[in-house]
């Protein structure tokens, strides 16, 4: 069996941030939790693909905050973890991302044609739903991994399980997460 887990960062850190978690300190121990609930719930031989979306900010306007992401998402990619980047640019004092969703939302109906089982999609944007629902035609579960306060009434209402964040939060060693003082 194969399965996908696709991280959107920008809407987990505010998902995380709304729990008291500032950061987490190996995504890769939160990738395979994650997978750990797919392989207790649906079956222990399977394969998953670990993805993770985010960006880099204009090298031009801060240097030291591009290379230190660039550094962040380069040690995901050394843990194995996919990383796909979409635009970032600053309007209106602050940082726009511009084509994650896109990204996601492909990733989600690709998998779904090259017959993964099962995608797990940690974010809850509706921006997902046309592409869940192809996905879910074509025989893929796809479940989103939402904490217990997220609204996401679309995403929620359209995926085939929500997984609950809490309870991928409790099952991380507590050193892993980084939590408000």
């Amino acid at each position: 069996m194969k399965s996908a887990i696709l991280i959107d960062e920008s809407n987990a850190i505010h998902q995380l941030h709304d729990l008291g978690i500032t950061g987490i300190r190996s995504w890769k121990k939160f990738y395979q939790a994650i997978e750990d609930y797919l392989k207790a719930n649906y079956g222990n031989k399977m394969s998953t693909d670990y993805n993770f979306y985010g960006t880099l900010p204009p090298k031009q306007l801060d240097e030291t905050k591009y290379n230190n992401r660039y550094k962040f998402l380069d040690a995901l990619q050394h843990d194995g973890i996919n990383v796909y980047r979409g635009e970032c640019y600053f309007q209106d004092n602050r940082y726009v991302e511009k084509g994650i969703d896109l990204l996601i939302g492909i990733d989600i109906v690709e998998y779904a044609f090259y017959k993964y089982e099962y995608v797990v999609v940690f974010s809850g944007d509706a921006d997902f739903v046309p592409a869940v629902e192809r996905a879910k035609k074509n025989g893929t579960l796809v479940l989103a991994l939402l904490g217990r306060e997220k609204a996401a009434f679309h995403l929620r209402n359209i995926v085939d399980v929500v997984i609950d964040l809490e309870m991928i939060i409790e099952m991380l060693e507590p050193d892993t997460l980084i939590r408000k003082s």
